[in-house]
């Protein structure tokens, strides 16, 4: 077995060039082998500028035996497909979030991934970073008391285009599959549980066929509550991310994902005396790593059979399921209920490993 995971990259989309290759570059374990587009001229610049093989379409890329465990950027409708198509040709599969835009489509997923026994990862690369895995240990270890509230906020000021799939919701466009998956997976990964309700309102800007607005709360157990607001009309928020406790409060201001100095996280322990006490709360400082090597790392590792997935198609089955209900709220304006995620559809496989 190679010690070395031999990647290749469907497409020259941008989120492949600024951010996942450069992770890739800088990973341990991994090599990039090969990038396709449907464009000659795009794979052969492509490959040029990174020192790699240029395919001339996805298949000719998955037909290529030396390539071990491709990554998908496709436009969210295409994901689902390309990933059953990987899978099938023996590759291991990270995709870009979201995974799929249905339930039934991470079925199909999980079936084939069950069947060619090949990995599947979603590519939710804040769930890498150290400041992340900081919050979600203090919520865990009770830092916080009982957490009750999660309240995440992420918008982008992102230009009109009719020509962007972004805003084509035949081409699982709109702000709720873009960032609302983030929303959705943060909530879910604070709380360590799945909400039962969802309601959200949306707003569309003029001119544009999809929601680019969106803000609502999900409804979890015991009272807990996850308010979100997600657009792609409002700069970003400093502070994207705070819980709140019976005890306690803790606030990730900035993403921490795109090289900002924005690498902290606020800590303040207490009862009702925090806000009589007039103490500054404790302050936590992350050196920057690139999330995308982390991710580029983990999933390698599992390629190559030294540690499990840390998230599987369970999981991204529980938050699809949270997106469709999302999108039923927005378009009745009612809340929508989240049915429960099976248990069994998306169960995971042990990978196959590269040979060679």
């Amino acid at each position: 077995m190679s010690d070395v995971v031999r990647w290749g990259v469907l497409s020259t989309a941008a989120i492949s060039t600024q951010a996942l290759i450069p992770g890739l570059l800088a990973a341990e374990g991994s090599e990039l082998v090969g990038i396709a587009s449907r464009s000659e001229e795009r794979a052969a610049a492509a490959a040029a500028r990174w020192g790699c093989r240029g395919y001339a379409s996805y298949d000719e890329l998955l037909d290529d035996a030396e390539i071990d465990a491709v990554y998908v950027p496709l436009p969210n409708h295409l994901h689902a497909m390309w990933t059953v198509r990987a899978l099938e040709a023996g590759k291991h599969v990270l995709c870009e979030k979201p995974l799929a835009i249905s339930v039934r489509e991470v079925d199909a997923i999980a079936e084939a991934s069950r069947r060619t026994g090949c990995l599947v990862l979603e590519a939710f690369m804040y769930r890498h970073a150290r400041r992340w895995q900081r919050a979600v240990q203090l919520v865990a270890t009770g830092a916080l008391g009982e957490p009750r509230v999660v309240r995440i906020g992420f918008s982008f000021v992102t230009p009109t285009d009719l020509g962007n799939p972004l805003f084509d919701p035949d081409l699982g466009g709109g702000i709720i599959w873009d960032m609302g998956c983030y929303a959705a997976s943060m909530a879910r990964g604070i709380f360590a549980g799945e909400p039962t309700e969802v309601f959200g309102f949306a707003g569309r800007r003029e001119g544009q066929p999809t929601e680019t607005s969106v803000s609502g709360v999900m409804r979890f157990p015991h009272a807990r509550m996850a308010p979100f607001w997600v657009s792609f009309d409002l700069p970003n928020p400093f502070a994207q991310v705070e819980v709140v406790g019976t005890d306690g409060w803790l606030l990730l201001p900035g993403t921490g994902m795109r090289r900002e100095p924005y690498t902290k996280l606020l800590l303040h322990r207490g009862g009702t005396e925090i806000f009589l006490d007039g103490r500054e709360p404790d302050l936590e400082v992350f050196p920057f790593e690139d999330p995308f090597r982390l991710e580029v790392e983990r999933f390698a590792d599992a390629v190559r059979g030294r540690a499990p997935l840390p998230w599987d198609l369970t999981d991204s089955r529980a938050n699809t399921a949270v997106l469709e209900a999302m999108h039923a709220s927005v378009a009745g304006n009612l809340a929508s209920k989240v049915p429960e995620a099976s248990t069994d559809a998306a169960r995971p496989q042990s990978p196959r490993r590269p040979e060679g």
